[in-house]
C-alpha cells in the first residue's frame, strides 16, 4: 500500500524528467558521430499534456534487492516532441524490472511496450493514476492507484495472518499444499490483471516463478513481524519452523539469481533469522541446504550488514564466484564510509524533514526529540487512507493506555496529502492531538527513503519503530501501540546489547 503523496509528484520529479531527457537525448550520439542502437521501446500515450509532469524518470529494480531498491536506468532516450506521447527507447541485456515512478514492470529485451496514461485528479489533492497497456508482453507488479487484482489478493494474505492464533494454523497456512495454491493464485490473477499478456512456455514460467517468491516474500516478512510481536514461545516456534519450510520450499524451484524478485524472498528470511538475534555463523549455518549460490547471497548479505570481520571480508571476496556478487562485494570493500549509514541514529535528512502538528504548526521531525519527556518513542507510520492502520487505531482507542505514559510517547505520524482527512481520524479515534502529526510533500518521499535505508523498513503499513529520545533506534519492528506496554522497555536489555540498536555512539550533530 502506496500513501497519496507518492501519486503526486514534487516539482523536483519534474526537472529530473527534464534533466533525464535532455542528458538521455545527448547521450544517443556516440563521440564517433555514431547513433546509439537501442533494443526496446516504451510509448506512452497522454490524455493531455499536463499528465506529462506526472511521469517521473525511467529506473531499474534493484537486481540485489539492497537499498537502494530502484537504481539509475539503463542507456536511454526520451523523445517527447510528439503532442500527447512520451517514446522511451532503451537498451536491456537480459529480462529486468524497470521502473517508471511508482510502477514497477518485468520485460524482456526487444520488447515494445505501447500504454496509456492518465491522471485523474478524485479531490484538490489526490490523483489518481490509470494505465491501460496496449501492446508489449509485459508485466506490472504494481500499478498505484489503479489497482491490481494481484496486490488485492497479497494483501488479504497477509492482512489475514492476524487472524492466525495457534501454531497448528500458522503450520497448515505455511504448508507446501498451501504456498502452491497461493502461487497459482498469483499467476492466474496476473494473467486476469494483464489480459494480452502471453501465455507461452517461458513468459507463464516467468510469471509463474515470480508468483512463488513474491507470496514467499511477503509472507517471510510477515512472519518475521508477527514474531517480533508475540512472546507466545509456540508461536514463536511454530513460525520459525515455517520459515524453514519455506526456505525448503524455494529449494525446490529452478532459481533465477538476475531477478531481483528471486533475492527479495531469501533477503527477508536472511533478515528474519538475523532479527532473531543469531550471529553471522548461526545464520549461514540455516542456508546448509541450500546451492552454493545462495549461500554466497547470504554472506555478501552478512558483508552488506557489517555481520562480517575484515579478515572474513577479504576472504569472502576471494570466493566469490557469481559475477554480480563480487562485482558488489568490491564496491562495498573500496567505499571507505560503508556501514556509517548504519550507526542507529535518526540521520539529518530525517532530522529536517517537515511535519505539521493538528493546529497545522509547522516543525521538523527531530523537534519531536527534544520536546518528548518521556525516555522513549514508539512512531506509528500510518494514514487515513490506511485500513490496517485504522482497525489498530480502533484497538488502541479502547484503552489509550499509553496516553499518560511516563516512559513511552506514542506519535502517530500520517502519510498523506489530504488534511483534513487525517484530522477526521484523529477525532474519530480520540487520539491525543499533541501526539499526532502529517508528514505531506517531499518529507513523505525523504522519511520513506531514509528509514529503508537506515532501519530496513520496506513501506508497508502500518509500522512501528521505538527509537530512544537521542534518536536512536532500539527496535525496528516495535509492537503495535495498541499491543505496547511500558514494561516492553523496562524489559530492555542494556543498551549495549540490544540487538537492533547501533553502537554506544553519540547521535549525528544537528543539520545547521
Amino acid at each position: 500500500m502506496l500513501p497519496d503523496f507518492c501519486k503526486t509528484l514534487p516539482i523536483l520529479a519534474v526537472l529530473l524528467i527534464w534533466c533525464v531527457s535532455c542528458f538521455s537525448q545527448n547521450i544517443g550520439e556516440l563521440s564517433e558521430g555514431k547513433k546509439e542502437v537501442y533494443n526496446t521501446t516504451i510509448v506512452i500515450n497522454l490524455k493531455k499534456n499536463a499528465d506529462r509532469q506526472h511521469l517521473s524518470s525511467l529506473g531499474l529494480r534493484n537486481p540485489l534487492a539492497f537499498s537502494p531498491l530502484y537504481l539509475p536506468p539503463p542507456p536511454n532516450t526520451i523523445d517527447t516532441s510528439t503532442n500527447l506521447k512520451t517514446v522511451i527507447k532503451t537498451t536491456i541485456e537480459k529480462p529486468t524490472y524497470l521502473t517508471l515512478g511508482h510502477y514497477i514492470f518485468h520485460i524482456e529485451p526487444g520488447d515494445s511496450l505501447n500504454m496509456d496514461f492518465e491522471v485523474l485528479l478524485q479531490t484538490k489533492e489526490r490523483y489518481k493514476d490509470t494505465i491501460n497497456i496496449n501492446h508489449g508482453n509485459v508485466f506490472f507488479i504494481w500499478k498505484g492507484d489503479s489497482g491490481l487484482l494481484l496486490e488485492k489478493y497479497l494483501n488479504s494474505i497477509t492482512n489475514s495472518l492476524k487472524d492466525l492464533k495457534t501454531s497448528d494454523q500458522i503450520t497448515e497456512f505455511t504448508s507446501r499444499e498451501s504456498l502452491r495454491n497461493m502461487a497459482d493464485s498469483c499467476t492466474a490473477l496476473i494473467y486476469k490483471d494483464q489480459p494480452i499478456l502471453k501465455r507461452d512456455s517461458s513468459t507463464f514460467e516467468t510469471v509463474k516463478k515470480y508468483s512463488v517468491h513474491e507470496v514467499l516474500g511477503r509472507l517471510t516478512y510477515r512472519l518475521a513481524l508477527l514474531y517480533a510481536n508475540t512472546k507466545d514461545e509456540s508461536i514463536r516456534s511454530a513460525i520459525e519452523t515455517s520459515e524453514i519450510n519455506m526456505l525448503e520450499y524455494a529449494s525446490l524451484q529452478e532459481e533465477d539469481y538476475d531477478d531481483p524478485m528471486t533475492l527479495v524472498y531469501y533477503r527477508n528470511i536472511f533478515y528474519f533469522f538475523k532479527e532473531m538475534g543469531l550471529d553471522a555463523q548461526s545464520i549461514l549455518e540455516r542456508f546448509n541446504g541450500s546451492n552454493d549460490t545462495l549461500k554466497q547471497y547470504v554472506q555478501l548479505n552478512l558483508f552488506n550488514d557489517g555481520m562480517l570481520s575484515e579478515e572474513q571480508k577479504l576472504a569472502l571476496i576471494d570466493k566469490l564466484t557469481y559475477p554480480a556478487f563480487k562485482e558488489y562485494a568490491l564496491q562495498l570493500d573500496q567505499d571507505p564510509n560503508h556501514g556509517i549509514e548504519k550507526l542507529g541514529y535518526i540521520n539529518n535528512l530525517i532530522r529536517g524533514a517537515r511535519l505539521f502538528d493538528v493546529n497545522e504548526k509547522e516543525l521538523v521531525f527531530e523537534e519531536l526529540f527534544k520536546t518528548t519527556e518521556q525516555p522513549y518513542l514508539l512512531l506509528d507510520f500510518s494514514g487515513s487512507w490506511c485500513k490496517p492502520c485504522l482497525e489498530e487505531m480502533s484497538v488502541y482507542a479502547k484503552t489509550a493506555h499509553l496516553d499518560n505514559s511516563k516512559k513511552v510517547r506514542p506519535i502517530w505520524l500520517f502519510f498523506e496529502n489530504d488534511k483534513t482527512k487525517w484530522l477526521n481520524i484523529v477525532e474519530k479515534y480520540n487520539l491525543k492531538k499533541e501526539n499526532c502529526f502529517l508528514v505531506v510533500g517531499e518529507s513523505g518521499p525523504i522519511l520513506e527513503k531514509e528509514f529503508a535505508l537506515l532501519f530496513d523498513w520496506e513501506g508497508e503499513f502500518p509500522h512501528y519503530f521505538l527509537f530512544a529520545k537521542e534518536g536512536e533506534i532500539i527496535d525496528k519492528r516495535a509492537r503495535p501501540l495498541s499491543m505496547f506496554e511500558e514494561n516492553d522497555v523496562s524489559n530492555l536489555p542494556p543498551r549495549e546489547n540490544n540487538k537492533n540498536s547501533g553502537p554506544p555512539l553519540p547521535p549525528p550533530p544537528p543539520k545547521q
